[in-house]
């Protein structure tokens, strides 16, 4: 057998264990089947109604890294009516975690908007409340804007940047993870280009 080739393979399985280690918990983690299923998905819930003003979510072809595929969180500019106090983003019920365990919740963000841009990114785990998502008590947030994150892991796509929230699991096996696009209604907005950001790339690890 080729020397070379086995080295090759065996980097090529250990990788791929990695990869699939620290998404274990998180079902289509890159959104690679909700971008092949045009934002359709059994595991990604959408929060979002644009023709009510609350903002679109929807697939991109944009990723963090290899694989083709992303979420988009917007306000179009073809909507008549926009309620910037809404929230538009993913969510996800996530299961098979162990109990009181230290764990961290992460995922990649790409705002294009620069250090003013009047958008940032509120993601979190929440306990699950059964038939009403996002209603369960908070476990453990953070907010990220774009002029924060210079330093923070970056994607093969350079807007991507990692941000993540540190949290116990305490007696939950369940959880709900969720990101959701929060605008500044105090700043001045303009629609000349979408209120838009992107988010791949999620995970779930022990601490």
């Amino acid at each position: 057998m080729n020397v070379t080739k086995s080295i090759a393979l065996g980097t090529s399985l250990l990788t791929s264990c990695l990869v699939f280690s620290a998404h274990a918990y998180v079902q289509d983690p890159q959104l690679t089947e909700y971008r092949a299923n045009k934002g359709k998905s059994s595991v990604w819930l959408s929060h979002e109604d644009s023709k009510e003003g609350y903002g679109d979510v929807g697939s991109s072809k944009d990723s963090a890294f290899d694989a083709e595929g992303s979420s988009r969180f917007r306000f179009k500019r073809d909507v008549a009516y926009h309620d910037f106090n809404s929230t538009p983003g993913l969510s996800q019920i996530v299961s098979g975690l162990p109990k009181n365990t230290d764990m961290t919740y992460s995922l990649y963000y790409c705002d294009k908007k620069g250090n003013n841009s009047p958008t940032k990114l509120h993601f979190g785990v929440r306990t699950v409340a059964d038939s009403a998502p996002l209603t369960g008590d908070v476990i453990a947030d953070s907010k990220a804007h774009v002029s924060e994150l210079a330093m923070a892991p970056q994607g093969n796509k350079k807007c991507f940047r990692q941000v993540s929230v540190d949290f116990n699991t305490g007696a939950n096996t369940s959880v709900e993870i969720f990101s959701l696009l929060e605008v500044d209604t105090s700043a001045e907005l303009s629609l000349d280009k979408e209120l838009e950001v992107r988010v791949d790339e999620f995970s779930i690890t022990n601490k």
